[in-house]
């Protein structure tokens, strides 16, 4: 389990990092770790002090 530290994002938000090795396992990066192409992600707050994160399937036409 990685351990992150929330952060300041700016325009009112706070973010939280997700660890390279797990966006390189859903494929989101590319081979030099950078974003390969564009995500989305649904953030839902479920209460108790958990949040779930779940990639998206988006239609580049919307």
């Amino acid at each position: 389990m990685a351990i992150r530290k929330l952060q300041e994002v700016g325009g009112g938000s706070t973010g939280v990092t997700i660890p390279k090795d797990d966006l390189v396992l859903e494929d989101i990066l590319d081979e030099d770790g950078t974003l390969d192409g564009e995500h989305h992600a649904h953030v839902n707050y479920e209460g108790d002090g958990k949040w779930t994160l779940q990639l998206l399937e988006m239609d580049s036409e919307q």
